[in-house]
């Protein structure tokens, strides 16, 4: 087995925008107090926010018990073919049909060898990259990179154009987007025990790089029985933080050269295999999410602050260990953030002609000082007026700011050197500039 030019194919490559994904249609038992027997069909909701649905027509109960009280079916679980048990809610029975959802974060079937495994992925950015070949044609679709043993190669969607990019802009829809596989490097057989952390480990990559949430909604395992035919041995859904596809400009937009996605996706998930970095690094991809999305000014200089002091403190205290947790802990946020940055050559001068006021580039020294009074404007409410009023104009520039210290901040943690996007400059597609530590 090799890796060939032809571009991977979703299995559900035919369904349409905000169409549910059919996981299982069929008969299945539903296990409470009592075995309910049904036919009927289980669903993957992919518009925000992600479920799991179940629908079915009720064929036959073990016991003849009255069953409107939903009361009795607390701790049900759902048997079908080819997946281990799972925790569902019921939400109705009503004229001998049943409803509800699926509790569990991970449906799955038992673990197995495969030769590879196949993933779906929603309204990822579109991102240029090697020639792929569909049918007669040849598109610029595909990036590939390595995590350990593995290789993944992912493959934008032929259907992925400019029209239906213009109508998930248009409608916030949600389709798919782009199917990934994960090999082993020398394409030996692997076991599927570590496949639900690499994909996740994926996904948190992705969601940064797109300034969005982007989900994985599957795995699907395949072993070779003859040559080029394969059998799905393997099968795993997950409900994943997703969003409905707006544009965001972010650290990546105007890259043009898919090898920085490629460096930058290989060291992001590499970092993530670290507990403690998974964890941190989870948790400031879901600051810098909402505060690129959020409505709530107030509550997103809140989370840019948070999150510029738990990435000083895992630099300066746990990475380069330059001063100890005791000290930092003693030391003004402001200046524990600023120690940081300036370690990483990132540059916290206020950009120039930004803001209403020539008074704020007078009075504030830096782009800490800024972060740090819009913050204590919020959190620490004076009656008395403050020097400077902040315009509603100014407190987004401001936030934008922080923006773009988490996103640098991030990138330096995992040793990217690659290009970026500033956000201050004014850019074409393929403009960019290098990430500042590196000269």
């Amino acid at each position: 087995m090799n890796i060939n030019n032809e571009s991977i194919k979703s299995l559900y490559a035919l369904n349409s925008m905000n169409e549910d994904l059919v996981i299982y249609r069929g008969k299945f038992c539903i296990y409470t107090n009592q075995t309910i027997k049904c036919d009927g069909i289980i669903t993957y909701k992919i518009t925000e926010p992600n479920s799991i649905n179940f629908t079915a027509r009720i064929n036959q109960y073990n016991e003849l018990e009255d069953i409107d009280n939903i009361i009795l079916y607390e701790d049900a679980k759902i048997e079908i073919a080819g997946y281990k048990h799972i925790n569902i809610q019921i939400l109705s029975i009503k004229n001998n049909e049943i409803t509800g959802y699926i509790d569990d974060i991970v449906i799955k079937s038992k673990d197995n060898e495969v030769d590879y495994i196949q993933f779906d992925i929603i309204n990822m950015d579109k991102i240029p990259g090697k020639l792929v070949k569909y049918a007669d044609l040849v598109y610029a679709g595909r990036i590939s990179f390595s995590i350990n043993d593995y290789i993944i190669v992912i493959d934008k969607s032929y259907e992925y154009n400019k029209e239906l990019h213009r109508e998930l802009m248009t409608q916030n829809g949600s389709i798919i987007t782009h199917t990934g596989r994960i090999y082993k490097k020398d394409f030996s057989r692997f076991k599927t025990k570590n496949i639900d952390s690499m994909i996740s480990r994926i996904a948190i990559a992705l969601s940064f790089s797109c300034g969005r949430y982007v989900s994985i909604l599957n795995a699907f395992g395949f072993i070779e029985e003859k040559s080029l035919n394969y059998k799905n041995t393997y099968r795993s859904w997950y409900k994943m933080m997703s969003n409905d596809y707006k544009f965001v400009f972010k650290w990546s937009t105007t890259i043009s050269n898919y090898h920085n996605f490629e460096k930058y996706l290989s060291l992001m998930c590499k970092k993530l295999e670290n507990r403690y970095y998974n964890s941190t690094i989870q948790n400031i991809v879901d600051w810098y999410i909402d505060a690129l999305n959020g409505h709530n000014l107030s509550n997103n200089i809140i989370s840019i602050q948070t999150a510029l002091e738990m990435l000083s403190y895992v630099v300066l205290v746990e990475d380069s260990r330059c001063i100890s947790k005791k000290k930092f802990d003693n030391t003004p946020a402001n200046q524990n953030i600023r120690e940081f940055l300036k370690k990483s050559n990132i540059d916290i001068s206020i950009p120039k002609n930004i803001f209403s006021s020539e008074k704020i580039e007078e009075k504030f020294k830096d782009g800490i000082d800024l972060i740090t009074y819009y913050r204590n404007c919020v959190v620490h409410p004076s009656k008395n007026r403050r020097d400077i009023i902040l315009e509603f104009e100014d407190m987004w520039n401001i936030i934008l700011l922080g923006i773009k210290y988490i996103e640098l901040s991030l990138l330096y943690i995992i040793n990217y050197k690659g290009e970026y996007t500033d956000r201050f400059k004014d850019y074409y597609f393929g403009d960019v500039d290098r990430v500042p530590w590196i000269k």
